[in-house]
């Protein structure tokens, strides 16, 4: 470490890896942690972005012993591009220029923190802000004096801790918070019963959310309003957002809480009854008519955001003014991709997204504004100049490949995945397999 003229140590330059170089976070400096950092417009996200374009989990940047930083892919609707090219898990190097939305980042640094030290198994030694050590593992008793390897087991929230976990199960102190989070036979074990209901002589709100086996459902009941929204629909999650969901309430304390909650309000009636089971253990807490303590707070708003952020489900639970605001700015940002669809090649497919959303909003709205129906006659134009796309630029691809042309295969196929950047769109799928194909022609050249 370097020392100043005093003979102390100086404080260690901090080490900067990326800068914005254009998006609505211009100028700002990311620095990535030795465990790595997600990337994305969620609040949850080691680093959030402003980017509505930008997806809420959109990507991973992490260090490879020895071998510099790494991007990968969160499986985002409009692609992680490094160097104007579709990602899904590479090396980047200093000088690469990195797209995500309307955001660009350049690499100005692939180093690894040097204030860290060397990595143990693979997990780096540097402890989360937020998180106490030893808090998930006990070292062997032998290295317990040593605070680095302390600090290096504690490592909460990240993949590598949770291989920690799985690898050494038997070596952690029996009935540790995180043991009863997540056993080492089942990692991802993650369920959650949820029920708010806030009645009155007005109105009675009743709000039922349901994450179980991997899905999630909800339902709505609001007598004021007339809405209700029957459970009958589920979400499946991806288990990489469970494991990170189960991070966040490990770090709430919600296990420390009573059973019940108890206050007295007249004319009123304001519950929240809250159940999270995490691998074999199930902890239940009800809240009625009194302030809800700090560590539901925590869980409860962490369970309302994961599911606003992954699938819209939350905002059924916001009032009729709510969603008429959202669903107004959902169909101006719509109109807006439309109008610049040739600006961006995947503003066609956006602005398809973000008219679906506003239809959404307004599903259990009437009478609607006079706006949806003009929303709606848009995104069946949307869909119908994408699919004219799609079958143009495959015909294209198809016609250069039967040329051997394979050149023009492959930027027709990458022109494919541009607009319509959905992985799960089965059009997408297709153009990705071809191009590989294509792709492997070109490499024999």
């Amino acid at each position: 470490m370097k020392k100043a003229s005093n003979g102390k140590p100086m404080a260690q330059e901090k080490l900067i890896h990326l800068i914005v170089e254009k998006g609505p976070d211009r100028g700002r400096e990311i620095s990535i942690r030795p465990e790595g950092a997600r990337i994305g417009r969620s609040s949850n996200n080691d680093v959030a972005l402003t980017d509505p374009v930008m997806s809420r989990y959109h990507c991973r940047i992490f260090f490879k012993p020895n071998e510099g930083l790494w991007i990968e892919d969160l499986g985002s609707a409009n692609n992680t591009l490094l160097n104007s090219n579709p990602v899904h898990i590479v090396r980047m190097q200093a000088g690469d220029h990195l797209t995500l939305g309307d955001t660009v980042l350049k690499v100005v640094s692939d180093e690894f923190p040097s204030s860290s030290t060397a990595h143990l198994f693979g997990a780096p030694e540097s402890e989360p802000a937020g998180r106490k050590a030893g808090s998930l593992l006990r070292p062997p008793a032998e290295n317990r004096k040593r605070k680095f390897l302390t600090i290096a087991l504690v490592i909460a929230g990240c993949a590598a801790a949770f291989a920690l976990i799985v690898r050494f199960q038997k070596m952690s102190a029996a009935g540790t918070a995180a043991n009863d989070l997540f056993p080492a036979e089942q990692p991802e074990t993650l369920e959650i019963y949820y029920e708010k209901i806030q009645a009155s002589p007005k109105n009675i709100f009743r709000y039922e959310l349901e994450l179980q086996n991997g899905e999630l459902s909800v339902q709505i009941d609001d007598l004021e309003n007339k809405r209700h929204v029957p459970k009958n629909q589920r979400k499946k999650i991806d288990p990489e957002l469970l494991r990170s969901l189960g991070a966040t309430l490990l770090q709430s304390d919600f296990n420390s809480l009573k059973e019940a909650y108890k206050g007295t309000t007249e004319e009123v009636y304001d519950l929240w009854d809250l159940t999270i089971t995490a691998g074999q253990k199930t902890h239940r807490v009800k809240v009625l008519n009194t302030i809800e303590p700090e560590q539901f707070q925590k869980a409860r708003e962490a369970i309302e955001e994961f599911a606003q952020n992954e699938i819209g489900l939350t905002a059924l639970a916001l009032t009729r003014e709510k969603l008429l605001d959202l669903a107004r700015d959902s169909a101006r940002l719509g109109r807006r991709r439309y109008d610049q669809r040739e600006v961006k090649r995947e503003n066609l497919a956006l602005a398809i997204r973000a008219l679906k959303e506003t239809e959404w909003y307004l599903e259990t709205i009437d009478p609607k504004p006079d706006y949806y129906a003009e929303a709606v006659a848009l995104r069946q134009e949307c869909e119908r100049e994408l699919e004219e796309e799609h079958k143009n630029h495959l015909f294209l691809a198809e016609r250069a490949i039967k040329l051997r042309d394979w050149n023009e295969a492959a930027e027709n196929l990458r022109i494919l995945l541009e607009k319509i950047s959905d992985r799960a769109d089965e059009r997408h799928q297709n153009a990705q397999k071809k191009l590989i194909d294509v792709e492997r022609h070109l490499k024999k050249k």
